[in-house]
This record gives C-alpha cells, structure tokens and sequence, in this order.
C-alpha cells in the first residue's frame, strides 16, 4: 500500500473502494423517470442494440448480394429442371405461386394476371445445355452461396462476434448446402400447395360437393398461411443456429425465429403493396416491380436482423454466453479477463500516484517517487510471473482441472521447460 492509505500500482487482490464505480441510481419519478422507463422498454432496446451494429448497413448489403443470388438461381434452375414444369399448366400454377409466396411479384404468369418481375415463359424456354446455363452457375457459385455466407456474417455481427473459427473450404460447402436446402424448401411449399388442393378436391368430391365455399376457401388459405409461418420460422431457425454456429437456448431461439417468421409471414402476405406503392410515383413507374423486389429483400433482411438483435439483447442480459465453448475455454476467457481487469487498475494506480509525485515538493516528493519504483517494479514482477495461455492450458491438460491451481500451473510449465531443454 502506499502513503496516505491509498491504493499504489497494483491492485495486490484487495477489495478496494473506487470513486465513480457505483452508478447512480435510476430515476423513477417524473419525466426523467418516464424517459428511463421508456429506454428499458424490451423492444427499444432491441431497436438501438440493431442500429449500434450497423443493422441497416448490413440488410442493405445483403439485399444487394440476394438480388443477384435470387436472378442466378432462378435461372440455373429453370434450366436444369424447368422441362418438368413445361408441359404442365397446373404444375406451373403451383411452383410459381410457391415462389411468388415467398417472394411477391417476382415471377409474371397466367395464374397471377401476368404482374411480376420475371416472364414465366421465358424460365420455361430456358435449356439446361447453354452457354447461359453455365453463367449462372457459376453466378450461383458466387452469390448464392455467398449470400449466405454474407447472412451467417451479420447474424454473428448481431451478437457481437467474429467470424467462425471453421475451415474456409468447410464453410463455403456448407453455404452451398443451406443454398440448395432454401430451393428444395420452395418446392416442397409447391407440393404441399398441390397436395392440399388436390385432397380438397378429393374430400368434396367424394361427398358429392361441387366448388368449395367461401368458408372452405378461407379455411384452405388459413391452412397454406399457416403452412408458410412455420417454413419461415423453421428458416429462421436454421438461420439463427445451424448457419450461424451461435448457442442459443431453445426457449430463446423459438422466441426469435417466431418473431422472425411473423415478420416475414407478414411481409410475404402485403409485399404486393410494396409493388403498389411504387407505382404511385410516376418516375417510378417503369421499375416499380424491380424496385419492390429490392424494398422486399431489405425488409426480409432488416426482419432478420433484428429477430436476431432480440436474441442477442436477452442473452446479454441473463449473461448468457453465445459462444460453444469448454469448460476449459470458459475457464482461461476468464482469466484473461481478470488479468486484464487488474493490468487496467495498476495503470490507473501507477497514473493516479505519478500524478502525486508531480504535485509533491521536497521530502515527500522523494518517498513519493521511491514508493511508484518499488510498486511499478512488484507490478512487472507480478505480471511476469502470470502464466501464459499455453501453460495454462497445458496444466488444464495435464491435470483433467479445467481451472487448475496455480501450483499446478508452475509445475506444468516447469516440466514443459525441462522437456524443452
């Protein structure tokens, strides 16, 4: 300790007291009380959480890259597989009416008085054995996949990490798997679609019954809007915990891929009026389709984002790491914070009694002085003493401990040394 009975350079593991440390209490009376109960209000902070990452920025990117992903892959597929469709009108109905679903005005058919920003007929004349073909997959190759790549990125960005640790390669074949994963979750829609209209027609068949009535009609479509909130919310899901590599608590991700799926349910049933609302202006007017397809994907990856934000503010709040890792991991992250916590508190010591030896004249300038020398030289004999991560972790190994003593770590590093000499 130093003169005065203040604290000196190190922080010597005493429960000291800090001016400034304990923050004020909040205000519950009158209008700071109310701004204060406003501002801790669940989803405002979720908003400001999503606007301190840069939220817009990054839906506005991704928007960029699905866009292009979005034309390469309808393309790419048209091609392959678009001869199975031809020569069915039905079948046509049912796969462009599963696309439009999820995305709104995206493709132009006779089932949906030829509005849309793509021509059916022209995906249906696509071959699979042309020059084009082969653009699009490598256009796919390169924005499809990274497009996903882009999303699992700004989800960890939500909750505040970096990027996967996981082997380049192994991302990008995995990106390429949550791509075609996304186009066999459109076509499944499509044969959900032609299953449940098909047995409508079979049950009121059988029973005699000619055309459905209004309210079967409406039950049907309940049932087809039903059918789509749980594929958005099983996406999103898939989105927040298998894409991302977050832990989640299951209670917790249900919530935010609920929020996430409702948004997107929602959106996907008024997207029509984003193309409506273009159309209003007449400089618009001649790109309000393609102009809605992009208001539509930024608001899809805005609603994304923040189911994410909500996720993330939770767990920070309950002090729930998102991070998969070890006991052993957990173990050293918090020593290297404590190490840090009382590095910062020996540098405000030794600024703090430097300060003192300036103001100081004469005598107890001196003690003053030689007081900092001996603190600031038991700081630097304490930090080198502190074990480095690798000894830790080899003590860790060693002994099976995941937070082993520090006797143990001495020795661990001893016999590790010996074993180098």
């Amino acid at each position: 300790m130093s003169v005065e009975g203040k604290q000196g350079v190190r922080d010597a593991e005493l429960a000291e007291e800090a001016s400034g440390a304990k923050p004020d209490p909040q205000p519950t009376r009158g209008i700071a009380g109310l701004i204060t109960r406003v501002f801790a209000w669940r989803p405002l902070r979720v908003w400001f959480h999503y606007l301190e990452d840069n939220g817009p920025l990054l839906a506005s990117g991704l928007t960029y890259q699905a866009i292009f992903a979005l034309f390469a892959s309808l393309w790419l597929g048209f091609s392959v597989a678009g001869f199975v469709v031809k020569g069915s009108p039905h079948l046509q109905d049912l796969v462009f009416g599963s696309l439009n679903r999820f995305i709104p005005g995206l493709i132009a058919y006779a089932g949906d008085g030829d509005q849309g920003l793509v021509s059916a007929k022209v995906l249906t004349e696509t071959t699979a054995l042309s020059w084009s073909a082969a653009l699009s997959l490598i256009g796919v190759l390169l924005t499809a996949i990274g497009f996903v790549g882009s999303l699992r990125t700004a989800i960890r960005i939500m909750f505040r990490l970096g990027p996967p640790t996981t082997i380049p390669v192994l991302l990008i074949l995995i990106n390429a798997g949550y791509t075609v994963a996304f186009g066999v979750v459109v076509l499944l829609t499509a044969v959900i679609s032609l299953l449940a209209n098909t047995a409508l027609s079979f049950v009121l068949g059988l029973f005699g019954l000619g055309k459905a009535t209004a309210a079967e009609q409406i039950g049907a479509t309940a049932v087809s809007v039903l059918v789509l909130l749980l594929i958005d919310t099983g996406l999103v899901a898939a989105a927040f915990r298998a894409l991302s590599g977050i832990r989640i608590p299951r209670r917790r991700l249900i919530v935010g891929a609920l929020i996430g799926g409702v948004g997107l349910a929602v959106l996907q049933t008024v997207g029509t009026s984003l193309l409506g609302g273009a159309t209003t202006n007449p400089l618009l007017k001649a790109f309000a389709t393609l102009i809605g397809i992009f208001l539509y994907f930024n608001f899809s990856c805005q609603i994304l984002l923040v189911a994410a934000s909500w996720i993330a503010v939770g767990m920070e709040e309950a002090r729930l790491d998102p991070r998969s890792l070890s006991a052993q991991q957990r173990e050293i992250d918090d020593a290297e914070a404590l190490e840090q916590a009382r590095r910062l508190v020996a540098d405000r010591n030794r600024e703090a009694l430097e300060q003192r030896v300036r103001a100081a004249r004469g005598a107890r300038r001196e003690r003053l002085e030689r007081e900092l020398e001996r603190e600031v030289r038991a700081e630097e004999a304490r930090r080198a003493a502190v074990p480095t991560r690798s000894e830790f972790e080899r003590a860790q190994h060693e002994t099976g401990d995941p937070d082993p003593d520090a006797e143990q770590v001495r020795e661990a590093a001893a016999r590790s040394s010996g074993a180098a000499r």
